[in-house]
């Protein structure tokens, strides 16, 4: 499945790891921008995934434990890459509201922002970086 709102030239572990991003965010309860990252994937649920996503492709051998490993291993290192991404589409996004003179915007843009800047600061020192 693609979701063409947000498609882009990425790499697919990128894509990959902003989905599973997608899985702690819960868009209608009391506070949207946050992420809640106790639901995101296990590993058991990664492989899950990634089986059946090498299943679907020709570009790695669908037999091997080492390929999902790969995998996983590359989406963890394209994880902050999307939390990057989506902190500053909250500034953007907040900057529109000022300037549409927004009294009251629907979600908080900034408090998004600070989520996904903090996760990506944890990511990069969880990678040693």
């Amino acid at each position: 499945m693609v979701d063409f709102e947000y498609a882009g030239p990425n790499p697919a572990s990128y894509d990959i790891a902003n989905h599973f991003h997608e899985w702690t965010a819960d868009y209608h309860g009391s506070t949207p921008h946050l992420l809640d990252f106790s639901k995101y994937p296990s590993v058991d649920e990664r492989r899950n995934f990634y089986k059946a996503y090498l299943e679907r492709s020709s570009f790695e051998d669908l037999d091997s434990h080492a390929s999902i490993i790969k995998l996983d291993e590359q989406v963890r290192y394209w994880s902050p890459a999307s939390h990057a991404m989506w902190a500053i589409w909250g500034i953007v996004q907040a900057r529109e509201d000022v300037e549409g003179n927004v009294g009251q915007p629907d979600f908080d843009y900034i408090g998004y922002a600070v989520c996904r800047m903090a996760a990506f600061r944890r990511e990069l020192c969880d990678l040693g970086l």
